[in-house]
């Protein structure tokens, strides 16, 4: 095969897998060359071949566009081998960083998680001065009736999408997710994933012995040619997803995709779990429809937490199971016994005063200004090369770096330098993601340090360019 064709089934396959999707601007000549080790020649004239077959288009004095979808195509299911890297990106490596991009965590700074820990500063002091356990005794599954009502009432984008006698109260959204994996898989069995995927869940399938099919997303979630291709060619038991506020990517799937998708799901029988841990963390008041309230065949187990509207350190999350609420809540009682009854006692407080819908509108209020200013910084400290990926909600941002470049060097480069960062290898099994970072900007405010910091990636970028 000649060099050029090489270069043009390369450029074919990871616009199928996915690459340029968002950006749609491919690689420059000089920086592909270098990447696959051919001449400037070659990959020129393999860019001119696909721009022949309308699948590229040349713009001036910006390079080469992707102008045709190339069909995405899902990976083989296969076993996930993540290592430890994640571990020292929410321990060590946040802990020691003067600047921190790193680890998905909120901006706990704002006068609604302390209200909130006001509200359970009263609970500890009703506690103490009771002579019976109050609150400290165990809320057995599935938790608090008042906090699985408060939730129901809560969870909702105009009008009530969960009923409370579904809610499981759980350790975490993390483990509710591995509560509703362990319910319908055994180890072995194949699940599906977005890719790029958040690397929590990646661990959770490699922990619980599962294999992963990953399916391309783009601005409008996952593929769904790509979803339908692999559940006509595998058998899968479960489908992870989250479609609002995605991370790391930010999307926000439309709500036709969600219905279509849901469709695939009842075809095939498959379980959805839906991630929504940052759906409340749009851009916008209107909160957008999750799989589950679109749900009406009881396939869909909704999974939330406070982690990302207050504080990581709560570990208070649960679970709407639908049709599995009976395997689940068991499974919870067999797992954890149970959560905390003080800091359900508490929540449920929190979420039936004022103070939740304030809070909420001045998180959703301050993230959009924050994105606004952290991409206006990208733009002035990163090389035109750099795809930044304007999230759709939340407080992350996905960037696309050079194919030249390693995320994995400028991870442990920018660590030597005080500033922690994610590195785009976690949030895929094939490599696919190792030129990407993620960045987080919930904690943004222009501060020298931090410009400086985004300075100093650029450099590193540029460097490994």
């Amino acid at each position: 095969m000649k060099a050029y064709q090489r270069v043009v089934d390369y450029i074919e396959q990871r616009a199928a897998q996915g690459a340029w999707q968002h950006n749609r601007f491919l690689p420059s000549v000089r920086a592909l060359s270098q990447s696959l080790g051919v001449s400037k020649n070659t990959v020129l004239h393999a860019y001119q071949l696909l721009e022949a077959k309308h699948v590229i288009r040349a713009v001036p004095r910006r390079g080469f566009e992707l102008v045709q979808s190339v069909p995405a195509k899902p990976h083989p299911p296969r076993p996930v081998v993540l290592g430890a890297t994640a571990l020292d990106i929410i321990g060590p490596a946040q802990r020691e960083a003067r600047v921190v991009f790193g680890s998905a965590n909120p901006d706990t700074t704002l006068n609604g998680r302390k209200e909130f820990f006001k509200t359970l500063s009263r609970a500890v002091r009703r506690e103490t001065q009771s002579s019976d356990a109050v609150y400290t005794f165990h809320e057995s599954p599935p938790g608090l009736a008042a906090l699985r009502e408060q939730i129901a009432l809560r969870t909702h984008s105009g009008t009530q999408e969960i009923d409370k006698e579904e809610v499981i109260i759980t350790n975490g959204a993390q483990e509710a997710i591995s509560l509703a994996l362990r319910v319908v898989t055994s180890p072995g069995d194949n699940v599906i994933v977005e890719s790029p995927c958040f690397y929590g869940t990646l661990q959770c399938l490699e922990a619980l012995g599962l294999n992963v099919i990953e399916i391309p997303s783009d601005a409008e979630g996952i593929c769904l040619h790509a979803l339908e291709s692999a559940l006509k060619s595998w058998s899968t038991k479960a489908i992870v997803l989250n479609p609002n506020a995605n991370n790391p990517t930010g999307f926000i799937m439309p709500e036709a995709n969600k219905r279509r998708l849901l469709a695939l799901a009842n075809q095939y029988d498959l379980a959805v779990i839906e991630d929504d841990v940052f759906g409340s963390l749009i851009h916008h008041s209107q909160r957008n429809s999750t799989l589950k309230a679109l749900d009406t065949d009881g396939r869909v187990m909704l999974c939330n937490s406070f982690s990302k509207i207050l504080d990581p350190s709560l570990r208070l999350g649960w679970i709407a199971a639908g049709r599995y609420f009976d395997q689940v809540n068991y499974l919870k009682y067999v797992t954890t016994l149970a959560t905390s009854g003080i800091m359900q006692h508490a929540a449920a407080d929190w979420l039936s005063s004022a103070n939740y819908p304030r809070h909420l509108k001045h998180l959703q209020g301050r993230y959009r200004q924050k994105r606004c200013e952290f991409l206006d910084a990208l733009a002035n400290t990163l090389a035109p090369e750099v795809q930044v990926i304007p999230p759709q909600g939340g407080f992350l941002c996905w960037l696309q770096l050079p194919e030249t470049c390693d995320g994995d060097r400028i991870y442990l480069e920018a660590k030597e330098h005080g500033i922690s960062l994610t590195p785009g290898s976690l949030f895929g099994t094939l490599g696919q993601f190792k030129h990407c970072i993620r960045l987080n900007f919930a904690l943004f405010n222009r501060s020298g340090e931090q410009m400086q910091a985004l300075e100093r990636v650029g450099q590193l970028i540029t460097e490994a360019t």
